[in-house]
């Protein structure tokens, strides 16, 4: 070991390259294994319903007009289905995962001159590996990464552009971005530009600007793009209900619980909750402790520009109780950019809160290579196949990295990384496989898949109240071909039906001569349903 920690001029290239293995290991290993849970099967099933029915334009769910979301993450998503031909799980989470690599990028492009190249490589890899994207969102089919990247994308050229005086390109590509984060996720993209731009402009001395005529032209893109969209829009709907909705969407000031309490809690758990959610480098704040280091940081322009669009834009969240981390994504490269700045200031100082930063870093390393021991004596996963190969050699690979921690200071942001990497390595192997092998959700997914099957090419209808979550129809209608659709009562002789028990018995007198085929159950409320069919 101290041979080959010796060779320090080799060392951090052979880092690198480790985490360029270890990264799509990580990232792709058993990522279609799961069914789609939370937020997923909506995405799917309004993605699968733009398919079937040829039309991009009205998102719906069950035949009915879907007003939440702006179509262009599910025109994503029908991009690969129809470069792929599948529509599987894996299908439904690589745009997630392209995105969050190129958001590692784009921060790396963000900052590299700034930083330094190598340097520069420290916050892409934090917003990348930090504990809620790493251990959740890298792994789900959701709007929320995809939608960061394009928000992000926005606040680099706004920097960038702004400081070459590129007035006009600064304007229509920011604008532009904005309308297309718009039509993913409706209004926050307004907040967004218009916050970010005004802030900016203003600490920048170029407040003008907001009234000349490239600011308009941007703000024409904007409307060229959304005007667009909406114009076709209307050759099928109206827009009642459409912007209603998405400002009941974006209006997270209450919670579900609307109390002045929980709101009032909110606004003091908020810190401490990002704090867990981004860790493990918002250890890093406590550089910000140094009067040197915080003096460092409002003398450096580009680090200004982070610290006032974080700042400016998280405002919004702060006092909004009903807010969920995967909204924050776009802004946390911000502050990781920060502190890796502050992080390089501090270093020649030998200062108190560095030392103390790499201390937990260590000691988190250590904990994270320790955790890979569990897979091997914990029940569910100890008798998987491959365990007792893989985990040693992962468990190699962490205690190498912690054990050059101690001596290679300058590497320790890097090195931890390599542990965090070998950890998501192992949960996804065995900890995914463990929750397929014990949760319910499997069976969600097969009794849906089977009730599609069997009813094929005929119509079919979910029958008066009956219980029918976007999974059921995701996974049922991708099987048969067909929009699973709504109806208050048996009005088809020929038709399929899916009833509960309740709604059977209301109907029974309409369902003579039909058979139970199959029965199956969902996850909304663990309902059991019945496929009615006549026989032939």
């Amino acid at each position: 070991m101290s041979r080959f920690s010796g060779k320090a001029e080799l060392l951090p290239n052979l880092i690198l390259l480790i985490i360029l293995l270890l990264l799509p290991v990580a990232l792709f290993t058993n990522l279609g294994l799961m069914p789609l849970i939370s937020d997923e099967p909506t995405r799917a099933v309004v993605t699968l319903e733009m398919i079937l029915s040829g039309n991009y334009i009205t998102p719906t769910i069950n035949g009915e007009f879907y007003y939440n979301k702006p179509p262009l993450f599910n025109w994503i998503l029908a991009g690969f289905i129809k470069l792929t031909g599948s529509q599987n799980e894996f299908i439904f989470r690589l745009p997630t995962v392209i995105s969050l690599i190129l958001l590692g990028l784009a921060v790396y492009l963000f900052s590299h001159r700034e930083l330094g190249k190598r340097n520069a490589l420290i916050p892409a890899l934090m917003i990348i590996t930090s504990a809620r994207i790493l251990f959740w969102d890298s792994f789900q089919g959701l709007i929320d990464l995809t939608y960061s990247l394009v928000t992000f994308t926005g606040f680099v050229l706004l920097y960038h552009l702004s400081q070459r005086r590129r007035w006009l390109l600064m304007f229509v590509t920011t604008y532009a971005l904005a309308a297309a984060g718009y039509l993913m996720k409706g209004l926050p993209s307004i907040a967004f530009q218009g916050i970010s731009v005004v802030v900016w402009l203003i600490y920048d001395r170029n407040f003008r600007k907001l009234f000349s005529w490239q600011h308009f032209a941007g703000i024409g893109v904007f409307l060229l793009i959304t005007g667009s969209y909406y114009y076709a829009y209307l050759q099928t709907n109206t827009l009642d209900d459409v912007f209603s909705t998405l400002f009941d969407q974006s209006n997270r000031l209450t919670d579900k619980d609307d109390t002045f309490l929980n709101w009032a809690a909110h606004l003091f758990t908020f810190p401490f909750e990002m704090i867990y959610e981004f860790a493990p480098w918002t250890v890093l704040l406590l550089l910000l402790f140094s009067r040197k280091v915080r003096q460092a940081l409002v003398a450096d322009k580009f680090t200004m520009f982070s610290i006032l669009i974080f700042s400016a834009n998280i405002i919004i969240y702060w006092v909004s109780a009903d807010m969920r981390p995967r909204y924050l994504f776009m802004l946390f490269p911000l502050v990781f950019v920060v502190l890796t700045k502050a992080l390089l200031i501090a270093r020649p100082y030998k200062l108190k809160p560095a030392a103390a930063a790499g201390t937990i870093f260590t000691i988190l390393a250590w904990a994270g290579a320790a955790s890979l021991l569990y897979y091997l004596f914990w029940n569910e996963t100890s008798h998987l196949p491959g365990v007792w190969f893989v985990i040693p050699m992962l468990l190699f690979i962490a205690v190498t990295a912690a054990i050059l921690m101690r001596k290679h200071e300058s590497q320790r942001i890097f090195l931890l990384v390599i542990v965090l990497l070998t950890v998501r390595i192992a949960f996804s192997m065995f900890n995914l496989q463990a929750r397929y092998n014990s949760y319910p959700d499997a069976g969600y997914r097969e009794g849906e898949i089977v009730a599609g099957q069997l009813i094929g090419d005929t119509p079919v209808y979910v029958l008066g109240d009956t219980p029918f979550n976007h999974d059921a129809s995701y996974y049922t209608g991708r099987e048969c071909g067909q929009i699973i659709r709504r109806i208050a009562e048996p009005a088809f002789p020929e038709a399929c039906y899916i009833a509960d028990e309740k709604n059977l018995a209301t109907f029974a007198d309409r369902l003579e001569g039909y058979e139970t085929i199959h029965t199956f159950t969902i996850k909304l409320y663990e309902t059991r349903l019945l496929l009615l069919k006549k026989p032939l």
